[in-house]
Parts: C-alpha cells; sequence; structure tokens
C-alpha cells in the first residue's frame, strides 16, 4: 500500500517533514533524545541539532528538557509539540484520503519484478 509523506514549507529554511515529526514522536515516546536518535539510527548530536532547529521554527518550545544527573538527561513533549504532531499525522491520513482512488490506480500498474535496476 503506498503512503504519502508530507513536507510543508514556510519558506526557504523553514519547513515541517516526516523525518521530523518521527523524531519528535519517539522523543514523546522514549522520553530522551538519545534514545529518540538511537531508534532512529540517528547520532544523539544531530537529533540534538535538529531538534533544536525545529524547535526555533515556532514561538513555542516543542520539547521541554531536563539536564541529566544519575541516569542522564530526560526530554518532554510539550503540549504544543504533541499537538503539532497530531495535526501533522491528521493531514496525513486526509492526503491519503484524498488520493486514494488515483494511488490505486497507479499501484495497479506497478511491475511485479520491484525496483528497475541498470
Amino acid at each position: 500500500m503506498a503512503k504519502i509523506k508530507l513536507r510543508i514549507d514556510f519558506d526557504q529554511d523553514r519547513y515541517i517533514g516526516h523525518g521530523r515529526i518521527e523524531l519528535l514522536e519517539l522523543i514523546g515516546k522514549h522520553g530522551s533524545i538519545a534514545k529518540a536518535a538511537k531508534a532512529m539510527d540517528m547520532s544523539y548530536k544531530r537529533a540534538w541539532y535538529l531538534i533544536d532547529e525545529f524547535s526555533g521554527m515556532f514561538a513555542e518550545p516543542l520539547i521541554e528538557r531536563q539536564h541529566g544527573g544519575k541516569g542522564g538527561g530526560a526530554a518532554h513533549l510539550t503540549p504544543f509539540g504533541a499537538e503539532l504532531v497530531a495535526q501533522y499525522r491528521e493531514m496525513e491520513v486526509k492526503a491519503l484520503k484524498a488520493f486514494a482512488r488515483p494511488l490505486a490506480a497507479i499501484e495497479k500498474r506497478l511491475s511485479s519484478k520491484g525496483p528497475c535496476s541498470d
């Protein structure tokens, strides 16, 4: 079954995409940037940079961080961060419903061989 992955560009440098939303979801699930990064096979430094950049797009923070100590730090989605994830996922569902017919028609014409290789 086909999937639709949205990318919403607000301007040249600010966008929301499926990778950023997945990272937020995993932070919410694991309560940790490090654990979310590991789940995405990404370095902690890269995940921290992405979240910092993504959060900087908005007037409200996406996550709340608690600095280390025994057992390390923690991170949790703010109410706005959770709302952003929910709104993005809702847009994906609506887009998939809107394009269900043309996607089904295209899928019927897919080759059974899989991707072409040269």
